[in-house]
């Protein structure tokens, strides 16, 4: 009787790593390429560590790639998924990707500057640094500067430093007065004493923190799109509903301190649309389309969003989850 027991519960035993071992088979493993691991990501971040996209199906793999190797990974269809901001310039002038998902409404970044700065007039004659010339993060700085009363060339130079922690050491330094940055930067920063000028959403209203993948993948495997997509709509509505518990995990998964992090995550809440989590607006669209068009000498105005963004599946995956969209783009 005993070795009948035994026998039974290794029968069980085993069925159970089998039946195990066959949904882990069930996982699609995705390829997302990121530029950089920060709050850009914030969505995907969430998602991921919640098990979001393990309940859809997916196996989400984040690839940390240039802009020079992401689009050409992601016309080659190595990568399911690059940001949106490397595949826009390719969209215009034709190429077969599309933006399907923002994490935010509109552009993130901080003016920060040092702290004798305590106005928009204290930085003329002064330098401020960017990330590359032509960048977004470029176009902010002047778009903020302009708001300011200022010029970028002529009351304020742009110097170019590269990554964020370059910028950061010229501001401790004194070498530069300040630089837009992204939000976890800014918070950062403003531990100390630091100053939050203002943010580029007041002049830079784009979709922000995107993704876009190929037109054949559109066209064949939209499910996988739709389950990668859903993962992220949920991840956005739990960041709303729960921005402490998002902060934890950007803590964790990008191994800052876990003030710096809500301090980044409460920067960020305004950008996540509530009625249209990982839509966009066609105003922001068509600004950030004229903005990056006129970088290449493309005239944007004759072509349309459907070129270069497609919603299809996102507003059928906002429906599903019960979110009805109103002053997106196509929402009615």
């Amino acid at each position: 009787m005993y070795d009948k027991l035994i026998f039974l519960l290794a029968i069980i035993a085993l069925a159970a790593q089998g039946a195990a071992a066959q949904e882990t088979k069930k996982l699609t493993t995705v390829h997302q390429a990121i530029s950089t691991p920060d709050f850009g990501y914030l969505p995907t971040l969430v998602g991921r560590s919640k098990g979001m996209f393990a309940q859809e199906g997916i196996d989400l793999k984040l690839l940390v790639l240039s802009v020079r190797v992401a689009l050409p990974a992601l016309l080659a269809k190595e990568v399911h998924f690059a940001t949106a901001g490397s595949s826009l310039p390719a969209s215009l002038r034709g190429s077969p990707v599309k933006a399907v998902y923002f994490s935010y409404k509109t552009s993130t970044f901080q003016l920060v500057v040092r702290p004798e700065i305590t106005s928009g007039a204290n930085l003329k004659g002064k330098t401020l640094s960017i990330s590359t010339p032509g960048s977004s993060n470029d176009i902010a700085s002047r778009l903020m500067l302009k708001k300011l009363g200022l010029e970028a060339g002529r009351d304020v130079n742009l110097l170019p430093s590269g990554d964020s922690q370059a910028r950061v050491l010229g501001m401790e330094t004194g070498a530069i007065a300040g630089s837009a940055v992204n939000p976890d930067v800014a918070a950062f920063l403003a531990t100390k004493g630091y100053r939050i000028l203002m943010n580029s959403s007041e002049v830079y209203p784009v979709p922000f923190s995107g993704m876009s993948t190929h037109d054949d993948l559109l066209r064949d495997n939209a499910d996988l799109i739709r389950r990668w997509l859903r993962a992220h709509v949920r991840a956005m509505v739990q960041i709303r509903k729960n921005p402490e518990d998002a902060a934890h995990v950007a803590a964790k998964e990008l191994k800052i301190n876990p003030d710096i992090a809500l301090g980044a995550t409460k920067l960020l809440l305004p950008a996540i649309g509530a009625d249209d989590p990982g839509g966009f607006g066609e105003t922001g669209m068509r600004l950030n389309m004229e903005l990056t068009g006129s970088r290449q000498g493309t005239d944007t105005s004759k072509i349309p969003i459907a070129q270069v963004a497609s919603v299809n599946l996102l507003r059928e995956v906002q429906r599903e989850l019960g979110i009805h969209c109103k002053d997106g783009y196509q929402c009615k």
